[in-house]
């Protein structure tokens, strides 16, 4: 029997990667439902989003796969690097630090979720 796997992405995220790979490491061994629950109760602002595409993808299975949320395993959530938007000048640092450039980092948030052999 061939499995498929369950994506849900989001894309432009407003927060750095770096930020959202810390949460995203803190829930990738967990089962889908356990890690929601997770990320409602953690204090992290990168969880929100995380915890969005999270739901997200376990809809996708039950809805359109009819797969039961409790046989589901997270396979991976990736997290990637989006464009570097927004520069603003940073006047506290004129010249310096790249000629007081502040770049406002994206971001992508990509996870799939499988089923549980039995």
């Amino acid at each position: 029997m061939e499995h498929k796997v369950y994506i849900a992405k989001a894309s432009y995220v407003r927060m750095s990667p770096r930020k959202l790979r810390l949460v995203a490491k803190s829930v990738s061994k967990l089962n889908p439902e356990k890690a929601v629950a997770y990320l409602r109760a953690i204090n992290k602002r990168a969880a929100k989003p995380i915890m969005q595409v999270m739901q997200q993808a376990i809809a996708n299975a039950k809805n359109n796969f009819q797969a039961s949320p409790g046989d589901l395993f997270i396979e991976s959530i990736q997290i990637a690097e989006g464009p570097r938007g927004a520069k603003r000048l940073d006047k506290a640092h004129g010249a310096r630090f790249d000629r007081g450039l502040k770049r406002r980092r994206l971001s992508h948030i990509l996870v799939k979720l499988n089923i549980k052999e039995k």
